[in-house]
């Protein structure tokens, strides 16, 4: 595995996790019965405390560039969308692909992306259907002004049922 040697975050309003009023509301936002999730919540704000990643406040495809300045040059930056797009805009998707386009001009940009099937721009849909259940899970990579990017993977119910391509 690859050494994480910078992490940044990018949300319209982050929530500091050393804020006790915020994580109050961070918690109030899940149902009591949901165990799980509860659990799950609580260790990933326990992670974030520990070693917080840098948080930029903005619109994901306007600060991007900045995000990806945020990474050591030697090293590759990585950006990653787990059902996030299918909230933007289909021209805010190709803006933000343009986005990793532009920052790979100077060093190569990769994208992994768990997104609904069709919601990534450029990364293929298996001739899957919109709306089948199921997400994709693509690997783009931008280098200069090429880009290579397929599909290596389906998943179901959030990323806990995953099944890799060959």
């Amino acid at each position: 595995m690859p050494e994480v040697i910078a992490r940044v975050g990018v949300d319209l309003d982050p929530v500091d996790v050393a804020d006790s009023v915020q994580t109050r509301w961070l918690r109030a936002s899940l149902w009591p019965d949901q165990r799980e999730q509860i659990v799950r919540l609580e260790a990933e704000m326990a992670l974030a405390a520990t070693d917080p990643p840098q948080l930029l406040r903005g619109d994901a495809v306007e600060a991007l560039p900045n995000a990806i300045a945020c990474v050591p040059a030697e090293a590759l930056p990585v950006v990653i969308t787990t059902w996030a797009l299918s909230r933007f805009s289909l021209e805010d998707r190709l803006r933000f692909l343009h986005r990793l386009d532009e920052a790979a001009t100077h060093r190569p940009v990769a994208w992994v992306s768990a997104e609904g099937v069709g919601v990534a721009p450029s990364i293929p849909t298996l001739g899957d259907r919109r709306a089948s259940g199921h997400s994709i899970i693509g690997l783009a990579l931008f280098d200069h002004s090429s880009l290579h990017a397929e599909a290596v993977g389906r998943c179901w119910a959030r990323g806990r049922v995953m099944a890799w391509l060959a």
